[in-house]
């Protein structure tokens, strides 16, 4: 046909001169409906470092780097939201329920990859023997605060719960040499604590 139909010119003049259909973001913040699921952020307060998070993430972009430098070590941990499917297992599986969140946010596009990260570090606590790895210091205390009493049976979580009631109760550590008797009283791995045990135990 030569002219268009009277029909969808009629259309076309509602659209023209009609309520609009689209939204004006971004410059305008769009809303989202309650339990909407947008980027996991970590809260440094109330995350203890335990990595819970990592473990269950389905996209593998949550990371945890583990540095021991000169008696001292730190666990950093990393969401890579350029990987992240906002699937809130995160969330789900962390054992206070508030170390990383779910937020509203959702507009993170950027052209640097590098920027699109979040990190959170947590002090580590070693073992005064052989200077491994034990635990995130905060994960020992949370531990010990939901045992209650029952911390003071280990003191693995008994000397780092003390050390948090008064810093002035905190000793020079020195680590290496043979096991003694008293070194069973120390913040020990499992493969130290099982060494002294056996060792003590064959005494009897």
């Amino acid at each position: 046909m030569k002219f268009p139909k009277v029909r969808e010119l009629g259309e076309a003049l509602r659209a023209l001169f009609g309520r609009r259909y689209t939204t004006l973001f971004p410059s305008v913040k769009a809303e989202v409906p309650q339990g909407f699921r947008g980027i996991p952020q970590f809260d440094a307060a109330e995350c203890i470092g335990c990595g819970a998070c990592a473990i269950v993430c389905p996209a593998k972009d949550i990371e945890i780097t583990d540095e021991v430098k000169e008696g001292k070590g730190v666990r950093r941990l990393t969401i890579h939201y350029d990987d992240c499917i906002f699937c809130a297992q995160c969330h789900r599986s962390c054992p206070t329920g508030k170390g990383v969140v779910m937020t509203e946010k959702f507009d993170i596009a950027s052209g640097n990859r590098h920027a699109l990260r979040e990190s959170v570090e947590k002090e580590l606590v070693l073992c005064e023997m052989c200077g491994e790895m034990v635990a995130a210091r905060d994960h020992l205390l949370w531990i010990a605060r939901r045992v209650g009493p029952a911390a003071y049976t280990n003191p693995t979580l008994m000397l780092p719960l003390i050390e948090s009631l008064s810093p002035s109760a905190a000793a020079a550590v020195e680590r290496g040499g043979d096991f003694g008797r008293s070194d069973r009283v120390r913040v020990l791995c499992p493969k130290c604590r099982r060494i002294s045990t056996r060792e003590f135990s064959l005494e009897k």
